[in-house]
């Protein structure tokens, strides 16, 4: 009896040793969990990415998302008996000291697969103590994480070459695609990369990469694996284009790592890129863009323009920024909707006093009595004031805060009439979020990067009809200088200049579309003579211009340049000549106040060029390779005919003020 009691206590007492020690020396799994982040569009397109906190590309990678055929050859190069043995594989170390001892040198080195993994997670050098360590650290992994996991911790952490590390990371970089269908080639070039990450680098040693995939491949031809034709490794090595910098940092920071498919459209991406650097911005200052879906989604997301100016490098789009009066729709909003005003009630523009707050005009100048709408539409800020002070201010910063939009008030102080003239701070971020709340009945959903966007229940902010009350009067918002009306692609929008002439801002949304556009330095420094309405509005109609029309989406529609506008590609393909700009019936904003005249580009598509312009019938002087333009000498009603090469032509009628 007592010596069945001591056989028994043996393994006890073993097993409890084994398992104290492997909570006293854990495997150290920091490598395997830092991991990098590639950013992708909707349509899977690489548009940034960022590396792990190790220099590495380095991304979770299982067996199940692995190409079956790449598993098959691995284990059969790597480690046959991969499935039978407990980490370490007696017989093939056996044969490895063998062929030591009769040839003198090492012929195989009878590391297993998870002997390989303990070296990747604990790098070291090659001696007889680094082997033992690994092979108590294999017997270890295999015991917590079993055969399955210890082969996922493996596709992780193969050196694949540069700093890319794992079978995912090395499939996306060298091949362009998932490792889910890896060629015959490609899967040999990933396990031979394994063994001489260096030498085999296929950028820089193609030979020798291509010379050690034929070897491997003749190696195991008896299994039905052959060669057929030229690698495709040499067709695609990815180089990361940091084209969406501020959408990566803001995933970042919200601790998203590995693939991420998020909800941009590089197409719609670059145009605003293109849009923003084209643009002179205001001076010393930048750009910041963000263009979003009525669902949420983030379609396209610039933080700065690019164009080098000092301390323009941040990202304006999260940044706290006074957002003058672009908030007056929504407190006309709430005044609507509480009953206490309406469109065409009549409110005074009057200098008045409120407490201590006296504010007044853009411009200096009192209108006296005038409607809602108008007021709204030219911006006037005492009714303004006047509409938050019958809701009250708190009121007002309440409602928006629980529909998830984001205030800051000056430190120690409470909402006050202020708020209305943009005495508050607001990212480019929550203003969007406002104005898609328009686009949706009233309705504030969270903005997302995510992709495909998942279903999430809405916040009112206003009922359904104050919303449409608010984008009625918003879309007769005057356009700036030089915008032809295009009647129903108008825009509705509303502009805001911030106290000081620090911030420009235009808001607007058009069909599923809405966009922000901000303009101005980022250290808050004045800049004289910025607006909304003259410095960043204009940015917002290019803006619009390129995206497609309520119904189309950017899979279906061809991308178009940012100068082009949606009346073009509607155009494209038509037989005959056809004014694009200025539109049929449209309004034109040429005149200022000072009586001078901005210059109206003319547009035209289809038909066989040259094109002959005529203005009320006077032919216009265009010199050849100048894009044609005319200048108004008065306002009123214009009629401009276009005329091909082969006789063909067309016409529209326009309204000049």
């Amino acid at each position: 009896m007592g010596f069945l009691l001591g056989a028994l206590a043996v393994p006890l007492v073993a097993g409890c040793g084994l398992w104290g020690a492997d909570r006293l020396f854990p495997p150290d799994m920091q490598r395997a969990r830092q991991q990098a982040l590639l950013l992708q569009d909707r349509r899977g397109e690489i548009i940034d990415g960022r590396v792990s906190i190790d220099g590495a590309w380095r991304f979770a990678t299982e067996r199940a998302n692995t190409d079956p055929r790449y598993l098959a050859l691995l284990l059969r190069i790597e480690d046959r008996r991969f499935w039978q043995h407990p980490g370490i594989d007696a017989p093939a170390l056996a044969r490895a000291f063998f062929q030591l001892v009769t040839r003198g040198h090492v012929v195989s080195g009878g590391s297993t697969l998870a002997m390989q993994t303990a070296r990747l997670l604990e790098p070291h050098r090659h001696s007889v103590r680094g082997k033992m360590q690994d092979m108590a650290r294999a017997l270890q992994l295999e015991w917590r994480y079993g055969r399955k996991g210890v082969l996922d911790l493996y596709l992780t952490l193969a050196p694949e070459s540069r700093n890319i590390e794992g079978i995912r990371a090395a499939s996306l970089l060298w091949f362009g695609h998932e490792p889910l269908h890896l060629s015959e080639e490609e899967s040999a070039l990933l396990i031979a990369m394994a063994r001489h990450p260096h030498a085999l680098r296929p950028d820089r040693h193609p030979e020798a990469a291509r010379a050690a995939v034929s070897r491997l491949l003749d190696a195991v031809s008896d299994t039905g694996w052959s060669r057929r034709g030229a690698m495709p490794y040499a067709l695609h090595v990815e180089r990361i284009v940091h084209e969406a910098p501020g959408a990566l940092t803001w995933q970042w920071r919200e601790g998203q790592r590995g693939v991420y498919r998020s909800s941009l459209d590089r197409r719609l991406q670059t145009g605003l890129a293109e849009i923003l650097r084209e643009t002179p911005p205001p001076a010393g200052g930048t750009w910041a863009a963000l263009v979003v879906r009525r669902d949420g989604s983030i379609a396209a997301w610039q933080g700065h323009a690019g164009n080098g100016c000092a301390g323009c490098a941040g990202d304006m789009i999260t940044s706290w920024r006074s957002p003058g009066s672009a908030l007056k729709p929504a407190i006309y909003g709430m005044a609507f909707q509480l009953g206490l005003l309406a469109p065409d009630t009549l409110i005074q523009d009057r200098a008045t006093r409120f407490g201590f707050y006296a504010p007044r005009n853009y411009d200096r100048i009192f209108h006296g009595t005038t409607t809602v709408r108008t007021a709204l539409q030219r911006s006037y800020n005492l009714p303004a004031v006047r509409a938050l002070d019958m809701i009250g201010a708190g009121y007002f910063a309440g409602t928006l805060d629980a529909a998830g939009i984001v205030l800051k008030l000056p430190a120690n102080t409470s909402p006050s009439l202020a708020l209305a003239l943009g005495g508050v701070g607001i990212r480019p971020l929550d203003l969007a979020r406002l104005y898609t709340a328009f686009a949706n009945g009233g309705v504030s959903r969270p903005l997302t990067l995510d992709w495909p966007v998942e279903p999430r229940p809405g916040i009112p902010l206003i009922g359904a009809r104050a919303n449409r009350q608010i984008l009625s009067i918003l879309s007769g918002t005057p356009l700036p200088r030089g915008r032809a009306d295009t009647g129903g692609l108008r825009v509705a929008f509303k502009t805001g200049t911030s106290y000081g002439q620090r911030d420009a801002w235009a808001a607007g949304l058009r069909g599923d579309w809405v966009a922000v556009v901000w303009g101005g330095r980022p250290d808050g420094t004045a800049v004289p003579g910025i607006t909304g309405l003259t410095t960043s509005a204009p940015v917002l109609m290019r803006v619009f211009d390129i995206l497609p029309e309520e119904g189309e989406t950017a899979v279906d529609s061809a991308f178009v340049p940012a100068r082009l506008s949606p009346a073009l590609q509607k155009l494209e393909g038509r037989m005959g000549p056809q004014i694009v700009q200025p539109a049929n019936g449209g309004i034109v904003e040429s005149f200022a106040d000072d009586g001078s005249a901005t210059p109206l580009g003319l547009v035209a598509t289809g038909g066989v060029e040259p094109y002959r312009w005529l203005i009320n019938g006077v032919p216009l002087d265009t010199p050849v390779g100048i894009t044609p333009s005319w200048k108004p000498d008065g306002p009123g009603f214009v009629h401009i005919a276009l005329v091909d090469a082969t006789g063909a032509g067309s016409a529209v009628d326009i309204r000049v003020r």
